[in-house]
């Protein structure tokens, strides 16, 4: 789910978005290839993948380029391509049970901006959430249907509490991409980006608190509750 870092990440992402590098670039695994539509066998998407959520052992959804999203309910032995009407890429998706769940990415081609779709049926459709970023999205994490957290460029960080219906900005206190999102609870959660960024939240969101990571690039981020 990740593009790259700061300027020089802002920069390839927009060459790879003009010239469509990385789409339809290999070959499907065992059991044929997918894009949108159809079933593929263990790693059988032409676009590269970029994120993943298991709600148990058995059932889960990857997602990744050109609108790709893979849906597994074996534990990943057959993935079944899922159509969420739209080619833009997906960088992470977010489940809190087998049928309701999050995917956030980007749209554009010269420019890009954040896109959000949501499901109540495991997949079987999709809806576009409006959001209001002008930056690509680039994780998400919710802790329940309601409520969930999403990241991305420019130290975007976006709060719903009504399951996506609405989406309110939070103040980071950066500009640095924010890459990765993970909250326990609702009140409890941490971020991850560029340059080494944590910031720590235990109210929602309404504060962040910086953390130093002695590293340079942080890219995903998991805590257990």
């Amino acid at each position: 789910m990740r593009y790259g870092f700061g300027f020089l990440g802002v920069l390839a992402l927009s060459l790879m978005l003009s010239l469509g590098c990385g789409e339809g670039g290999g070959e499907g695994g065992s059991g044929g290839t997918a894009g949108t539509g159809g079933t593929a066998g263990t790693g059988g998407s032409v676009y590269m993948l970029q994120g993943v959520s298991f709600t148990d052992a058995s059932t889960g959804t990857a997602v990744g380029r050109h609108g790709t999203i893979l849906r597994t309910t074996d534990g990943g032995s057959t993935w079944t391509a899922q159509d969420i009407g739209t080619t833009n890429d997906l960088t992470d998706v977010s489940f809190t049970d087998a049928s309701t769940g999050t995917a956030v990415g980007l749209r554009g081609t010269t420019v890009a901006f954040g896109t959000i779709v949501r499901t109540t049926d495991g997949g079987s459709t999709w809806t576009v959430q409006d959001n209001g970023t002008p930056y690509p999205l680039t994780g998400v994490s919710f802790t329940d249907a309601n409520t969930g957290t999403t990241v991305g460029y420019g130290g975007t960080i976006l709060r719903t509490t009504d399951g996506g219906s609405t989406w309110t900005a939070q103040d980071s206190g950066t500009t640095n991409w924010l890459s990765g999102v993970s909250f326990t609870d609702a009140n409890n959660g941490t971020v991850v980006g560029s340059a080494g960024t944590i910031l720590r939240t235990t109210d929602g969101g309404s504060t962040w608190t910086v953390q130093r990571s002695g590293t340079m690039y942080l890219d995903g981020v998991s805590f257990g509750s």
